[in-house]
């Protein structure tokens, strides 16, 4: 049972942020042959992280009345499935209300996966499952790392043909999601009682919920347009190469992830936590001034690998009955309010300022939060860091 939940689990995680980066690697598809402009761009990216942290309580919803995580987070999948195949078709005819339809529903299905994931392999492996959440957690880099490539070379194969290419990952999510409802694991939700440290917990989840918020205000900002910086400013093609590059880009974190997890048991979440959004900021900079592409992995291996810090840092700052719903409130309104904000920040500014110059003023987001990181309270207590991002 306990390889067979790992197996399902690590592949949904693959398929989940594998159909995450489908999106943004799709804009691009989106500004060269459909002409839409950087701001519709900017508004779909937005409208994708809107939903998906409305759609959190949803999923809790769903997770307290069937008590079947494994059954639910594969709804989840089927829904990236359906989410995709309208988005091709919608490309096809050329038709923006259902571009944003799709978005909707994929930006739904983005919610189930992490929560009822975790779940389901916290249950199987009642604590003990380090190595298996490290495995879990390389196979999510590793579909966040293929699917630009995987997707632009679809592309080349059907000869410029976006719908077929949506439609051929869309029915991999679903055909894949369907061993999930064989797996019959449950659970019971619990009270948690009053905390008397709630005034201390407050501050410290609200100021990490702020920090989050301005992070991914620059992280999402910059890499929902990944895609589109490769195009106008390096002056690439649409083609199979192009998600060559992004696959470098976004497989650092591969190595990123475990790294610096390792190092913030040694040297402190709080540290960690600082440099990896310095590091995201001064990397970024760097290309935008010297625009030398070596500097976008680093850029990558420094935001993709600080998930599982963020929320370890979290669990450690809350007493343990509390953590689900300070995790819920940092990654909810912290990292998916600001994934909704900074898309749609560059998509406006771009339109009217250019690309450049609204990169930059994200940028300064991301400046701020690292700044204010010496506001987090030292953790009370220090937890291993789940590879689960």
């Amino acid at each position: 049972m306990k390889t067979r939940v790992l197996a399902l689990t690590s592949i949904s995680h693959f398929i989940n942020d594998g159909n995450t980066w489908v999106l943004p690697t799709v804009y691009g598809f989106m500004t060269k042959y459909l002409g839409f402009s950087n701001f519709i761009v900017g508004l779909i990216g937005t409208v994708f992280f809107v939903l998906s942290a409305l759609a959190s309580p949803l999923v809790s919803y769903i997770a307290d009345k069937t008590g079947k995580p494994m059954e639910s987070m594969g709804l989840g999948i089927i829904l990236w499935g359906i989410g995709l195949i309208l988005l091709g078709f919608s490309l096809k005819i050329d038709s923006l209300p259902l571009v944003f339809l799709s978005t909707v529903i994929v930006g739904i299905a983005s919610a189930f996966y992490h929560p009822l994931g975790a779940a389901a392999l916290a249950l199987t492996y009642q604590g003990s499952g380090g190595s298996a959440l490290g495995i879990n957690g390389a196979m999510g880099s590793l579909g966040r790392s293929l699917y630009p490539y995987i997707t632009l070379v679809l592309f080349t194969i059907f000869n410029k043909n976006m719908m077929l290419d949506l439609v051929v990952i869309g029915v991999v999510s679903i055909i894949a999601a369907l061993p999930s409802f064989t797996v019959k694991i449950s659970f019971q939700q619990t009270k948690a009682k009053a905390s008397t440290t709630a005034k201390a917990s407050t501050y410290a989840v609200g100021i990490l919920t702020l920090i989050s918020l301005f992070r991914s205000i620059f992280t999402n900002g910059v890499s929902q347009f990944l895609t589109i910086i490769l195009l106008d400013i390096l002056g690439f093609s649409y083609n199979a190469f192009l998600g060559e590059v992004m696959t470098g880009i976004l497989a650092a974190a591969i190595v990123g992830q475990p790294l610096l997890g390792y190092l913030s048991d040694i040297a402190g979440r709080r540290l960690l936590q600082g440099i990896s959004t310095g590091g995201a900021v001064i990397s970024f900079l760097l290309f935008i001034y010297l625009h030398n592409i070596w500097f976008l992995p680093l850029f990558g291996f420094f935001t993709f690998s600080n998930f599982s810090v963020t929320l370890s840092l979290t669990s450690d700052l809350v007493p343990r009955n509390s953590t689900g719903l300070a995790n819920a409130l940092v990654w909810g309104l912290g990292v998916s309010g600001g994934g909704a904000l900074g898309p749609f920040i560059v998509g406006l500014l771009s339109d009217h300022s250019g690309l450049v110059q609204a990169l930059l003023i994200v940028s300064v987001f991301g400046l701020i939060s690292a700044l204010m990181t010496p506001l987090i309270p030292r953790p009370p207590k220090r937890s291993k860091v789940p590879l689960f991002g």
